[in-house]
């Protein structure tokens, strides 16, 4: 008799899911979709919270989470996905979450502050696999830092990429050129020692370090201030970080990049053989008409791209097999597997 396939460990990805007026939808798909998988992770890829400038007056949102009654509704729109959820949940910080301010110490101190908030609030979570140190990495550090689940065979490591892109030119010390190479130097090795005990590796991060059809211009930013312009591609030392990191991917075959940033859902399986997933649309949408969808010349084979939908991503790792990748969009209505021709 043929011995029965094991459970699929599912991995689970959404991001900018912070603006609760709009992810209802999707976080209750999410949340269904979770129930049924407790053999699993979810990482929420950051812009947790969202807070629009001069209570709206402005047209652009720049503040993350202050405590206040909104930011908190945003934040607990996601804890509330996980309310008897038995696999395990990570939240990594996007560029909202640091405040988009020009203070380094008081975007640090915002950012530390939805991380107590979160976690103080799984603590009454009784069913969550990690009901603590949810937030990665900690304490306004890029990282890397890293978890092992699914009985050792998955290692996910944690990055602030904004973190990395805003050190060019905040007032931290001096020395920040020396702690980048530390960090590079660091990923590079926790990936090596992934790859030496046979894991399958992910790394998250906020923003996308790769993209295949998305035009340049969608990530150019109307913004006077270098730190929000700083989460343009364009940017320098966004270029700098993008650079740094897809140098030491292309090492590691197999692996996978999975961030949000981009308020849509992308899948791009590169020339090396690194997977990168786009997960941005949890709760925004990047506005992209049919002649602009035209221009993004993707190969159905190995790339995918969804705008003006949000959702959320799933893979599935398969002992013996090929992994999956499926893709849901908001309310449930519709679940592809997304074909990779390898």
């Amino acid at each position: 008799m043929a011995q029965a396939r094991q459970a699929p460990f599912k991995v689970f990805l959404v991001g900018d899911a912070g603006e609760v007026s709009d992810n209802r939808a999707n976080m209750g798909s999410l949340q269904r979709e979770l129930s049924l998988s407790p053999n699993s992770v979810v990482l929420f890829l950051g812009d947790n919270s969202y807070k629009n400038a001069l209570g709206g007056l402005l047209p652009y949102g720049y503040r993350g989470f202050d405590s206040g009654s909104l930011t908190q509704s945003n934040i607990l729109s996601q804890l509330n996905t996980l309310a008897g959820y038995r696999g395990s949940a990570y939240f990594i910080p996007g560029n909202h979450d640091w405040w988009n301010l020009e203070s380094y110490q008081e975007g640090k101190s915002k950012l530390k502050m939805e991380q107590h908030f979160i976690e103080e609030n799984l603590k009454a979570n009784k069913t969550l696999a990690n009901p603590s140190n949810t937030f990665q990495p900690r304490d306004g550090s890029a990282g890397p830092d890293y978890v092992v689940l699914n009985h050792d065979k998955l290692r996910i490591i944690f990055i602030d990429t904004y973190r990395l892109i805003m050190g060019d030119f905040t007032r931290d010390p001096a020395d920040f050129p020396q702690r980048e190479a530390r960090f590079y130097e660091s990923l590079d090795q926790q990936i090596g020692e992934g790859y030496r005990l046979h894991q399958q590796v992910i790394v998250a991060g906020h923003h996308p370090v790769y993209n295949k059809g998305l035009d340049s211009a969608s990530f150019r930013s109307p913004y006077l201030f270098s730190r929000i312009k700083a989460s343009s591609i364009n940017f320098p030392s966004y270029k700098k970080m993008a650079l740094h990191l897809r140098n030491i991917f292309h090492k590691y075959p197999g692996l996978y990049y999975v961030c949000g940033h981009v308020h849509g859902l992308q899948y791009n399986y590169s020339s090396d053989s690194i997977h990168y997933i786009i997960s941005g649309a949890g709760s925004k949408t990047l506005t992209v008409t049919p002649s602009e969808m035209a221009r993004r010349r993707m190969d159905p084979q190995y790339d995918y791209a969804q705008w003006n939908s949000r959702g959320f991503f799933e893979v599935d790792f398969i002992p013996g097999a090929k992994e999956r990748i499926f893709l849901y969009f908001e309310e449930g209505k519709k679940k592809i597997e997304l074909a990779q021709q390898r």
